[in-house]
């Protein structure tokens, strides 16, 4: 798996709801990656709060006293007071610790199965991109393409289809520090057109080329969003098979 797609299991593993094979793998990563550490111990964190909150015993007889409020007659206006009648002071102060527990316990549900669903649904997402690289790369009709540094260990296996639509599917890119990217190019007669931005640690990536280029390329730029012509030299260069 991706550092991307070990991530998308944190929220799930953090809650033992994962394979023993993906935890297996989850485990290995959490060893040499302290950011994933820190992620799991607060969805680890998080959980123990819902537990805490949501398993208390409410106060003695706080449930009649919300009953009871909840039939009592509203007072005419004739007999409205302008201050609060005896005991209700001491009725709100038996509520307020009650309903600020039990708004904090739903708050901590909410958040987690709101991490929980994002989630899956990138998990879903990367299985949907995984399908469709499969897909391509067993086309027979499809251009496959290895870029390589000059010395040859550093790789990137890419797929183009005769629309133009391609996919990376398979890197060795080490994984960028800071505000930086990973552009694609294509390179016909030269000239470099951004093919897209595939971020600071690849993994699969669809990429739209509207042809299929006779070359590519990948650059290292600076900026999350990419450039519009390359300001660094290319770290893997590749002609696209015919």
């Amino acid at each position: 798996m991706s550092h991307t797609e070990i991530e998308e299991l944190l929220g799930a593993y953090a809650l033992d709801a994962v394979d023993p094979d993906e935890a297996e793998v989850v485990e290995l990563h959490l060893r040499e990656c302290p950011r994933c550490r820190d992620e799991v111990a607060a969805h680890r964190q998080t959980a123990a709060l819902l537990g805490a909150h949501s398993g208390a015993d409410a106060p003695a007889g706080v449930w009649d006293r919300i009953t009871g409020s909840l039939t009592e007659a509203p007072p005419s206006p004739a007999r409205t007071l302008p201050f609060a009648p005896p005991g209700s002071t001491r009725r709100r102060r038996l509520l307020v610790p009650a309903l600020a527990g039990a708004m904090a316990a739903a708050a901590v549900v909410v958040a987690l199965l709101g991490i929980t669903i994002a989630r899956q649904n990138n998990r879903l997402d990367r299985l949907s991109l995984n399908q469709a690289a499969t897909a391509a790369l067993v086309n027979p009709s499809a251009h496959r393409v290895r870029l390589a540094d000059t010395s040859g260990s550093t790789t990137v296996d890419a797929v183009v289809l005769p629309d133009g639509r391609g996919y990376v599917v398979r890197d060795s890119l080490p994984a960028l520090q800071g505000d930086r990217t990973y552009q694609l190019w294509s390179l016909d007669d030269g000239k470099p057109v951004s093919l897209g931005v595939l971020g600071r640690h690849p993994g699969v990536v669809e990429f739209r080329a509207g042809h299929v280029p006779s070359k590519m390329a990948i650059t290292a730029e600076n900026g999350s969003k990419g450039v519009k012509t390359p300001e660094h030299p290319p770290i893997v260069i590749g002609v696209v098979a015919a």
